[in-house]
């Protein structure tokens, strides 16, 4: 009898894989980058983001919190599809970083303020940053097109 090992894969779960892994990743920053942009999903908007960023002693002065709005919205959306998806999901981890240090005084419980729930999506966005984007995104399509045009 033949044993199993936890090495084993099968063909196209490494791809799909990797796609709900970046779906999720890219997929929790989009939204909130989207509530700070346009205020959408309950988020605060442009102004509400600003006095945030007040509140927590970090410059707010225009035109930054728009920035920082556009960046989060680009790079999450940016992880979901694959498009440069190394830069972009290491790009999330360190953007998300800074939620996880502004919360380092609250503990570790995410249902205390603490660091926990956004410490997973860094980790998932450094994942993403390490692994590479799989095979069913941007990256990839754009990599065939360049070798079929070079392979002519």
């Amino acid at each position: 009898m033949a044993a199993h090992t936890a090495s084993v894969t099968h063909p196209g779960t490494t791809s799909t894989g990797l796609l709900v892994l970046r779906l999720a990743a890219g997929g929790f920053l989009l939204p909130h980058g989207l509530g700070k942009l346009l205020g959408w999903f309950g988020g605060p908007g442009i102004a509400g983001f600003a006095a945030e960023l007040q509140h927590f002693g970090l410059p707010s002065a225009p035109p930054l919190p728009l920035l920082l709005a556009a960046l989060q919205t680009a790079l999450g959306l940016m992880v979901v599809v694959g498009a440069f998806t190394r830069i972009a999901a290491l790009g999330s981890a360190a953007f998300l970083s800074v939620t996880v240090a502004l919360n380092l005084s609250h503990g570790w419980f995410w249902m205390h303020g603490g660091i926990e729930y956004p410490l997973l999506w860094v980790l998932a966005n450094l994942a993403v940053a390490l692994i590479g984007p799989g095979v069913l995104s941007f990256d990839a399509l754009r990599a065939a097109r360049t070798e079929g045009a070079h392979g002519r």
